[in-house]
């Protein structure tokens, strides 16, 4: 439980101090830093005991590092690495917000966010002991704003935590459901015999081979009606990526489990906004299907016609995940959508070079691109621009069709511009996840396994 209340509830105490700036503290507990050795640098942790003289019994300080070099992601960090040393260890703590300005909103992104533990199926789970949290601060509003945008992030990596045996297409479609049901948003699921009634064979073709039968899911929240302007949030959610036929190596495909990141990603946005409630105009799309081999599974070969009307020849068919996602793009387009951004696991070439530290970012508008970078930094989710010259097409030409779904190398590059061939003149971003989308290693914030990446970016994005 996380209160926001101007005075003492508990028993621990949190305080941030800078290199060079001495914030202003009550005077107890300025009597009690005289004895800290915490120079204030960045990340710099200290726990004081207090031996029965204050009302607290720790103190806990937290470094911000210099002034001029702090920010909400230096924020959203130091206090993520701080309670996730001590949540642990104690039942409740208050944390002093004595900052100038307003940055609760990072501040209750950081405490949902890093207070997440994930159960999955252990008998002998230990929840998090840390239960009882209170800022003292005059900003509460922005602070359970955060605190909400933080629980919706922490949906999304549960579902991307979980079991392919779990987490099916259908799953995905009744947590959708869900979602729209607990924020009133509009919702539409197309399932197997509407898809193909519709001709969005490339979603169906990518679930020919697995007995879960592939959705499209459309979720749309207006929360500006006079605006003609519609963000579309397009998430991958290939629920299990064996390769299908272009079978994956064995080692490591457990971890495919996590090929529907995007779709988690994008689900945890909406439920931010449908609460936040921004005015802005979005719609989100998710087309999901699970990618196996078997007698009735698409062939590398394959011709097949894509919603848009462009002909695919299918090179691999573990490149699965654009196919699902140009359908998507196409329809968002009928649907309105002025600008459109994907976000997908989808090329293992993508991860390879840029690892786990920032975000492909791909866009055919410099506007939208310097817009999300921008909030990628405020978030601390980095995003690298990659090129689009039209050169790279050259690779997704074939005789057999309008395009090809895979190219000879540049595999981050050439994928991204087989999605642009959809959205066409559109406002366009593709936002490739591959090697951040889970922590193979506990972070300041984060445990092992998902992060919710980049949903804090574009929530950040669309409350602005």
């Amino acid at each position: 439980m996380v209160s926001v209340e101007k005075k003492i509830l508990n028993s621990n105490l949190l305080i941030f101090k800078f290199e060079n700036y001495n914030l202003s503290y009550p005077k107890e507990i300025e009597e009690f830093l005289k004895f800290s050795t915490n120079k204030g640098k960045f990340k710099e942790f200290e726990t004081l005991t207090t031996m029965g003289k204050s009302s607290y019994e720790k103190i806990y300080i937290i470094g911000l590092g210099l002034t001029e070099e702090f920010n909400t992601s230096v924020l959203f960090k130091s206090l993520g690495l701080a309670l996730k040393n001590i949540r642990e260890s104690i039942e409740s703590l208050d944390i002093l917000d004595n900052f100038n300005d307003d940055f609760g909103f990072t501040i209750g992104e950081s405490i949902s966010l890093s207070l997440y533990k994930f159960k999955g199926f252990k008998n002998d789970f230990s929840p998090v002991k840390l239960e009882k949290i209170n800022v003292i601060s005059s900003c509460r509003e922005s602070i359970e704003r955060g605190l909400i945008s933080g629980e919706s992030i922490n949906f999304s990596r549960e579902i991307t935590n979980l079991p392919s045996n779990i987490v099916t297409p259908k799953y995905l479609a009744q947590k959708s459901q869900a979602i729209a049901t607990e924020n009133s948003l509009d919702i539409t699921i197309y399932d197997k015999y509407m898809l193909e009634k519709l001709g969005m064979n490339s979603i169906i073709n990518v679930g020919n081979g697995s007995c879960h039968e592939p959705y499209l899911i459309i979720l749309q929240y207006l929360g500006d009606p006079d605006s003609k302007e519609i963000t579309a949030l397009v998430g991958k959610g290939i629920t299990f990526d064996s390769g299908g036929l272009s079978l994956k190596p064995s080692k490591g495909m457990h971890g495919m489990v996590g090929d529907m990141a995007g779709a988690a990603s994008v689900l945890g946005v909406m439920k931010a906004i449908g609460k936040l409630k921004p005015k802005k105009n979005v719609i989100a799309l998710i087309p999901t299907a699970e990618n196996m081999p078997s007698s009735k599974a698409y062939k590398p070969g394959d011709v097949i016609k894509s919603y848009s009307g462009k002909t695919i020849q299918i090179i691999s068919t573990d490149a699965e995940g654009r196919l699902i996602l140009c359908d998507a793009i196409t329809y968002a387009k009928e649907l309105g959508a002025t600008t459109i951004i994907d976000v997908a696991t989808l090329t293992g070439s993508c991860a390879n070079f840029l690892g786990s530290i920032n975000i492909g970012l791909f866009s055919n508008s410099n506007k939208l691109a310097e817009k999300l970078i921008s909030s990628g930094k405020e978030t601390g989710e980095y995003l690298w621009r990659l090129p689009n010259n039209d050169e790279y097409i050259e690779q997704l030409k074939t005789p057999s069709a309008d395009l090809k779904n895979s190219g000879d190398s540049c595999g981050a590059i050439v994928a991204s511009m087989f999605l642009q061939c959809f959205a066409e003149d559109v406002n366009f971003a593709h936002l490739d996840i591959a090697g951040c989308s889970s922590a193979r290693e506990y972070s300041d914030v984060y445990e092992k396994g998902s992060n919710g990446k980049p949903a804090r970016t574009l929530i950040n994005y669309l409350i602005k």
